[in-house]
Protein backbone atom coordinates (compact mmCIF):
# COMPACT_ATOMS: atom_id res chain seq x y z
CA UNK A 1 0.00 0.00 0.00
CA UNK A 2 1.36 3.18 -1.17
CA UNK A 3 0.84 6.19 1.28
CA UNK A 4 1.56 9.65 1.02
CA UNK A 5 1.95 12.41 3.80
CA UNK A 6 2.61 15.87 2.58
CA UNK A 7 3.44 18.74 4.42
CA UNK A 8 4.76 16.52 7.18
CA UNK A 9 7.16 18.51 8.89
CA UNK A 10 8.51 16.52 11.56
CA UNK A 11 5.33 14.02 12.18
CA UNK A 12 6.07 11.48 9.41
CA UNK A 13 5.87 7.85 9.72
CA UNK A 14 8.19 4.65 8.01
CA UNK A 15 6.71 3.31 5.35
CA UNK A 16 4.68 6.57 4.07
CA UNK A 17 6.30 8.79 1.39
CA UNK A 18 6.86 12.36 3.31
CA UNK A 19 6.99 15.42 1.47
CA UNK A 20 7.43 19.01 1.95
CA UNK A 21 9.24 22.10 1.43
CA UNK A 22 12.13 21.72 2.79
CA UNK A 23 13.73 18.44 4.51
CA UNK A 24 15.93 17.60 7.76
CA UNK A 25 15.43 14.05 7.58
CA UNK A 26 16.42 11.40 5.11
CA UNK A 27 13.17 10.53 5.15
CA UNK A 28 11.24 13.23 4.18
CA UNK A 29 11.67 14.33 0.38
CA UNK A 30 11.67 18.45 -0.32
CA UNK A 31 9.48 19.60 -2.66
CA UNK A 32 7.69 22.93 -3.44
CA UNK A 33 4.31 22.06 -2.87
CA UNK A 34 3.43 24.99 -5.11
CA UNK A 35 4.00 22.55 -8.00
CA UNK A 36 2.45 19.98 -8.99
CA UNK A 37 3.27 16.22 -6.86
CA UNK A 38 6.05 14.70 -8.42
CA UNK A 39 3.74 11.52 -8.83
CA UNK A 40 2.12 10.19 -12.03
CA UNK A 41 -1.61 9.67 -12.13
CA UNK A 42 -3.61 7.05 -9.87
CA UNK A 43 -0.15 5.96 -7.86
CA UNK A 44 -1.16 5.97 -3.83
CA UNK A 45 -3.99 4.02 -2.36
CA UNK A 46 -3.31 6.61 0.78
CA UNK A 47 -2.71 10.64 1.46
CA UNK A 48 -3.11 12.55 4.86
CA UNK A 49 -1.77 15.96 5.04
CA UNK A 50 -2.45 17.81 8.86
CA UNK A 51 -2.60 21.81 9.31
CA UNK A 52 -1.09 22.14 5.79
CA UNK A 53 -4.20 23.16 3.81
CA UNK A 54 -4.93 26.61 5.37
CA UNK A 55 -1.31 27.84 4.99
CA UNK A 56 -2.20 28.05 1.32
CA UNK A 57 -4.63 30.83 -0.23
CA UNK A 58 -8.07 28.99 -0.88
CA UNK A 59 -7.45 28.52 -4.88
CA UNK A 60 -3.72 26.97 -3.79
CA UNK A 61 -5.67 24.42 -1.73
CA UNK A 62 -8.27 23.59 -4.11
CA UNK A 63 -5.29 22.80 -6.49
CA UNK A 64 -3.60 20.77 -3.78
CA UNK A 65 -6.50 18.96 -3.16
CA UNK A 66 -7.23 18.47 -7.03
CA UNK A 67 -3.72 16.85 -7.40
CA UNK A 68 -4.32 14.60 -4.50
CA UNK A 69 -7.18 13.62 -6.51
CA UNK A 70 -5.03 13.18 -9.53
CA UNK A 71 -2.47 10.61 -8.02
CA UNK A 72 -4.97 8.59 -5.76
CA UNK A 73 -5.88 5.32 -6.96
CA UNK A 74 -10.10 4.71 -7.62
CA UNK A 75 -11.11 3.92 -4.41
CA UNK A 76 -8.19 5.77 -2.60
CA UNK A 77 -8.61 7.35 0.33
CA UNK A 78 -7.85 11.68 1.03
CA UNK A 79 -7.75 12.59 4.76
CA UNK A 80 -6.97 16.35 5.15
CA UNK A 81 -6.92 18.08 9.24
CA UNK A 82 -6.85 21.62 9.60
CA UNK A 83 -8.29 23.78 12.37
CA UNK A 84 -11.37 24.14 12.82
CA UNK A 85 -13.11 27.50 12.51
CA UNK A 86 -16.48 26.90 13.59
CA UNK A 87 -15.57 25.53 16.73
CA UNK A 88 -12.89 28.51 17.36
CA UNK A 89 -15.72 30.77 16.84
CA UNK A 90 -18.26 29.07 18.97
CA UNK A 91 -15.34 29.06 21.87
CA UNK A 92 -15.56 32.71 21.40
CA UNK A 93 -18.91 33.17 21.14
CA UNK A 94 -19.05 31.35 24.15
CA UNK A 95 -16.82 33.42 26.21
CA UNK A 96 -18.28 36.72 24.85
CA UNK A 97 -21.88 35.82 26.23
CA UNK A 98 -19.74 35.75 29.62
CA UNK A 99 -17.06 38.41 29.45
CA UNK A 100 -18.74 40.02 32.76
CA UNK A 101 -16.79 36.97 34.21
CA UNK A 102 -13.33 37.35 35.21
CA UNK A 103 -12.45 33.90 34.09
CA UNK A 104 -13.82 34.46 30.61
CA UNK A 105 -11.97 37.83 30.47
CA UNK A 106 -8.49 35.84 30.61
CA UNK A 107 -9.88 33.18 28.58
CA UNK A 108 -11.20 36.24 25.83
CA UNK A 109 -7.16 37.63 25.57
CA UNK A 110 -5.91 33.75 23.96
CA UNK A 111 -8.97 32.99 21.89
CA UNK A 112 -8.98 36.21 19.51
CA UNK A 113 -5.43 35.67 19.51
CA UNK A 114 -6.16 31.90 18.14
CA UNK A 115 -8.80 33.52 16.08
CA UNK A 116 -6.68 35.89 14.31
CA UNK A 117 -3.26 36.37 15.19
CA UNK A 118 -1.93 33.59 12.04
CA UNK A 119 -3.97 35.44 9.75
CA UNK A 120 -2.21 38.74 10.53
CA UNK A 121 0.65 38.48 12.10
CA UNK A 122 4.18 40.29 10.34
CA UNK A 123 6.69 38.79 12.85
CA UNK A 124 7.49 35.64 13.55
CA UNK A 125 5.77 34.25 16.28
CA UNK A 126 3.25 36.67 16.72
CA UNK A 127 1.29 37.89 19.57
CA UNK A 128 1.31 33.42 20.56
CA UNK A 129 4.90 33.53 21.29
CA UNK A 130 4.38 36.47 23.33
CA UNK A 131 1.28 35.68 25.32
CA UNK A 132 2.97 32.13 26.26
CA UNK A 133 5.56 33.81 27.84
CA UNK A 134 3.21 35.97 29.70
CA UNK A 135 1.03 33.66 31.38
CA UNK A 136 4.16 31.69 32.53
CA UNK A 137 5.50 35.07 33.95
CA UNK A 138 2.48 35.46 35.70
CA UNK A 139 2.54 31.60 36.83
CA UNK A 140 -1.23 32.09 36.00
CA UNK A 141 -2.06 28.27 36.05
CA UNK A 142 -5.63 28.57 34.65
CA UNK A 143 -4.97 30.73 31.77
CA UNK A 144 -1.67 27.84 30.60
CA UNK A 145 -4.49 25.02 30.96
CA UNK A 146 -6.32 26.90 28.75
CA UNK A 147 -4.26 27.90 26.25
CA UNK A 148 -2.68 24.21 26.89
CA UNK A 149 -5.95 22.28 26.30
CA UNK A 150 -6.72 24.11 23.32
CA UNK A 151 -3.69 24.03 21.89
CA UNK A 152 -2.15 20.49 22.55
CA UNK A 153 0.89 22.35 23.47
CA UNK A 154 2.83 21.94 26.17
CA UNK A 155 3.92 25.59 26.52
CA UNK A 156 6.41 25.40 29.34
CA UNK A 157 8.23 23.14 27.35
CA UNK A 158 7.68 25.01 23.93
CA UNK A 159 9.28 27.81 25.44
CA UNK A 160 12.30 26.02 26.65
CA UNK A 161 12.97 24.38 23.44
CA UNK A 162 13.04 27.71 21.46
CA UNK A 163 15.57 29.31 23.76
CA UNK A 164 18.54 27.26 22.23
CA UNK A 165 21.87 27.96 22.76
CA UNK A 166 24.01 29.24 19.78
CA UNK A 167 26.32 25.95 20.23
CA UNK A 168 23.13 23.89 19.50
CA UNK A 169 22.34 25.98 17.04
CA UNK A 170 25.36 25.42 15.75
CA UNK A 171 25.58 21.34 15.86
CA UNK A 172 21.51 21.36 14.48
CA UNK A 173 22.34 22.84 10.89
CA UNK A 174 22.35 20.38 7.70
CA UNK A 175 23.07 21.27 4.24
CA UNK A 176 19.49 21.99 3.40
CA UNK A 177 19.33 24.51 6.60
CA UNK A 178 22.45 25.57 5.68
CA UNK A 179 21.50 26.87 2.27
CA UNK A 180 18.47 28.33 3.67
CA UNK A 181 20.24 30.39 6.22
CA UNK A 182 22.45 31.84 3.18
CA UNK A 183 18.65 32.73 1.45
CA UNK A 184 17.37 34.28 4.40
CA UNK A 185 20.66 36.37 4.93
CA UNK A 186 20.34 37.93 1.58
CA UNK A 187 16.62 38.19 1.86
CA UNK A 188 17.76 40.74 5.14
CA UNK A 189 20.06 42.29 3.61
CA UNK A 190 17.72 43.43 0.83
CA UNK A 191 15.41 44.39 3.53
CA UNK A 192 17.99 46.62 5.39
CA UNK A 193 17.94 48.96 1.92
CA UNK A 194 14.04 49.92 3.44
CA UNK A 195 13.85 52.58 5.54
CA UNK A 196 13.41 51.35 8.79
CA UNK A 197 10.25 53.75 9.85
CA UNK A 198 8.51 51.21 6.69
CA UNK A 199 9.66 48.13 6.74
CA UNK A 200 7.61 46.81 9.74
CA UNK A 201 4.08 47.87 7.43
CA UNK A 202 5.63 46.64 4.15
CA UNK A 203 7.78 43.28 5.24
CA UNK A 204 6.66 40.26 6.47
CA UNK A 205 9.21 38.46 8.82
CA UNK A 206 7.07 35.08 9.11
CA UNK A 207 8.65 32.10 8.97
CA UNK A 208 7.52 30.27 5.66
CA UNK A 209 4.09 28.22 5.89
CA UNK A 210 3.45 30.05 9.60
CA UNK A 211 0.89 32.50 8.78
CA UNK A 212 -3.11 31.58 7.81
CA UNK A 213 -4.19 32.22 4.45
CA UNK A 214 -7.34 30.29 4.37
CA UNK A 215 -9.87 28.87 7.53
CA UNK A 216 -11.80 25.58 6.96
CA UNK A 217 -15.59 24.43 8.42
CA UNK A 218 -16.99 21.04 7.79
CA UNK A 219 -19.16 23.04 5.16
CA UNK A 220 -16.64 24.26 2.88
CA UNK A 221 -14.46 21.80 3.24
CA UNK A 222 -17.30 18.91 2.44
CA UNK A 223 -17.99 21.27 -0.92
CA UNK A 224 -14.36 21.56 -1.25
CA UNK A 225 -14.16 18.02 -1.86
CA UNK A 226 -17.51 17.47 -3.52
CA UNK A 227 -15.96 20.18 -6.21
CA UNK A 228 -12.96 18.09 -6.56
CA UNK A 229 -14.76 15.03 -7.38
CA UNK A 230 -14.56 12.94 -3.93
CA UNK A 231 -17.22 10.80 -2.57
CA UNK A 232 -18.18 9.25 0.75
CA UNK A 233 -17.45 12.41 2.37
CA UNK A 234 -17.30 11.95 6.23
CA UNK A 235 -15.91 14.12 9.32
CA UNK A 236 -14.34 11.98 11.97
CA UNK A 237 -11.94 12.42 14.59
CA UNK A 238 -8.48 12.16 15.75
CA UNK A 239 -8.49 8.07 16.82
CA UNK A 240 -10.93 7.70 13.72
CA UNK A 241 -10.35 6.73 10.25
CA UNK A 242 -11.34 4.32 6.87
CA UNK A 243 -7.41 4.29 6.72
CA UNK A 244 -6.25 0.68 7.74
CA UNK A 245 -4.69 0.89 11.40
CA UNK A 246 -4.52 4.27 11.27
CA UNK A 247 -4.56 4.54 14.89
CA UNK A 248 -1.02 3.03 14.94
CA UNK A 249 0.61 6.08 13.25
CA UNK A 250 0.69 8.26 15.43
CA UNK A 251 -0.29 10.98 13.22
CA UNK A 252 -3.14 12.50 14.67
CA UNK A 253 -2.61 11.32 18.25
CA UNK A 254 0.44 11.47 20.91
CA UNK A 255 2.38 8.20 21.66
CA UNK A 256 -0.02 7.99 24.86
CA UNK A 257 -3.33 8.45 23.13
CA UNK A 258 -3.74 12.33 23.20
CA UNK A 259 -5.00 14.22 20.44
CA UNK A 260 -2.13 16.02 18.97
CA UNK A 261 -3.69 19.00 17.82
CA UNK A 262 -7.34 19.79 19.72
CA UNK A 263 -9.93 21.52 17.99
CA UNK A 264 -9.24 20.03 14.56
CA UNK A 265 -11.28 19.07 11.63
CA UNK A 266 -10.81 15.44 10.71
CA UNK A 267 -11.97 15.19 6.84
CA UNK A 268 -12.10 11.73 4.45
CA UNK A 269 -13.13 11.25 0.91
CA UNK A 270 -12.81 8.38 -1.35
CA UNK A 271 -11.72 8.86 -5.25
CA UNK A 272 -14.76 7.04 -6.66
CA UNK A 273 -14.08 5.07 -9.45
CA UNK A 274 -14.88 5.98 -13.20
Amino acid sequence: MKKLNFGCGHRFCSGWVNIDFNSEHPEVIAHNLLQPLPYPKDYFDIIYSSHVLEHFSKDTGEMLVKECYRVLKPQGILRIVVPDLERTCREYLRIIDSIENEEARKQYEWIIIELIDQLVRTEHGGLMKTSWRQVLENNDESSISYVEARTGVRIKEEIANNTTSLLQKVFSINQNKLRNKFKYLYIDMVKKLIPRYLRKSLIDETSLGEKHKWMYDSYSMKTLFERVGFSDIKFLDAHTSDIPNFSDEVLDINADGTVYLPGSLYCEGIKPTN
